[in-house]
């Protein structure tokens, strides 16, 4: 996903630091069963700040990250976002299922021999 700030796109990125800024601005653990829309905003908001730091681009406060979810859509904007975020954490998923799946596979190897 990309997101158009100062007139540049942005892609964003998932990463273990835009989890680490979540906690630290919401002041709680990311928790799916109790999100709120503060909430979303906030790992929105997480997520580009993480993005931003890779891209090696300046960091924007939360009132400026606001006016650009409105430049880029508003809640369509915050409605891709999430689509985004929930396809990555599956890709997440499943790549670590398969690494368990081999581990698993190379455990029950070991035992026949």
């Amino acid at each position: 996903m990309t997101l158009k700030i100062n007139n540049e796109d942005i892609t964003l990125v998932y990463s273990f630091r835009s989890s680490l800024y979540f906690e630290q601005i919401a002041g709680h653990n990311l928790d799916f069963n109790t999100l709120t829309a503060n909430d979303l905003v906030t790992l929105f908001y997480s997520v580009t700040i993480a993005s931003l730091q890779k891209a090696k681009k300046p960091v924007i406060t939360m009132i400026d990250f606001l006016d650009v979810i409105d430049d880029n859509g508003g809640e369509k904007c915050l409605t891709d976002f999430t689509t985004w975020y929930v396809d990555v954490l599956k890709a997440q998923y499943e790549v670590l299922a398969q690494e368990e799946d081999k581990k698993a596979k190379n455990v029950s190897k070991k035992k026949a021999n």
